[in-house]
């Protein structure tokens, strides 16, 4: 008889610290969005890998990928890091992930001793460890040696892996005795038409200028599979000025056009079948104040 292990594992860490990446290293496929921007994601996603400790002995680890913990100023901000610790007191395993390249200061300091009085067992996930020589790596580990008693310390590199199959057997190991809480085949509990939606607002943060993606939104408003199994997408870009319209457009359409081509392009790789994608952009000057827009996304507007 096969026994079955399951649990959740929430990744914590400062904006741009690398935990969608790793994430989607982790399931195996992309299921969050990744910038070089920080705050780029805004609500918990949860991704799913089942993992064969023996041939008698399974498990299935819910990952939890939180939005990036900093000093919030506008209700969309507050209302994303409340969701990223209210994450905290449902799961079985928080992993706080560092960028080995940053410093350990005042803000991560405090970000981790909150953790610790929620949660007493936390493990340490140390990632880019290719970026930086090996005397700076373990100079970098004593410092959070010296500091906290981690569960575990693991050393990886989301990017490229390294390391990543030594932290999946780990956490499978740890996974309370448990049914699956997920279909074997289900890799994250995203709706397909909030995915889509974060697809192109992550080609929107990688082609627009620093300031805009955080003024605007993507919704899928409408999905329609045709005879021939392809997919009519059609998607609004709500932005909260009207000058930010021409920027989005770009000279002649050339910037939607670009946006909407590396979209599509992307999710037809994911969904595994012909798109045809239809962005539009509307102006709604409150779209940040509007409640439906945060309980959607399972955020608590009045965070």
């Amino acid at each position: 008889m096969i026994k079955l292990k399951s649990g959740f594992v929430n990744l914590v860490g400062i904006p741009n610290s690398g935990k969608s990446t790793l994430i989607n290293k982790l399931v195996g496929k992309k299921i969050s969005i990744v910038s070089h921007k920080v705050q780029t994601t805004r609500f918990c996603i949860r991704g799913i890998c089942n993992f064969n400790l023996t041939s008698k002995l399974k498990s299935q680890i819910i990952f939890v990928d939180t939005p990036g913990i900093f000093l919030p100023k506008r209700r969309l901000e507050k209302a994303m890091v409340s969701a990223a610790w209210s994450e905290l007191n449902y799961t079985d395993k928080v992993i706080f992930i560092h960028d080995v390249l940053k410093k350990v200061d005042n803000n991560t300091k405090e970000i981790i001793e909150k953790i610790f009085k929620i949660k007493s067992d936390v493990i340490l996930v140390l990632n880019k460890i290719d970026l930086l020589p090996k005397e700076v790596l373990l100079k970098k580990i004593f410092e959070f040696k010296s500091i906290y008693k981690f569960e575990e310390i693991f050393l990886i590199s989301a990017k490229n892996g390294s390391g990543c199959k030594k932290l999946i057997e780990y956490l499978a190991k740890k996974m309370p005795a448990h049914s699956y809480f997920y279909d074997e085949n289900t890799i994250s509990d995203l709706p397909q038409s909030i995915l889509a939606s974060e697809i192109t607002r992550e080609k929107l943060f990688k082609n627009l200028n620093q300031e805009l993606p955080y003024n605007l939104t993507v919704e899928t408003e409408k999905w329609v599979i045709n005879s021939d199994d392809s997919l009519n997408i059609h998607q609004t870009i709500y932005i909260n000025k009207q000058s930010y319209k021409p920027i989005i457009l770009g000279k002649q359409g050339q910037n939607i056009k670009r946006i909407g081509t590396l979209a599509r392009k992307e999710l037809e790789n994911l969904l595994d079948c012909k798109i045809h994608l239809f962005l539009h952009i509307k102006f709604k000057k409150n779209w940040m104040d509007d409640p439906s827009k945060y309980s959607s996304f399972g955020l608590n507007y009045n965070a």
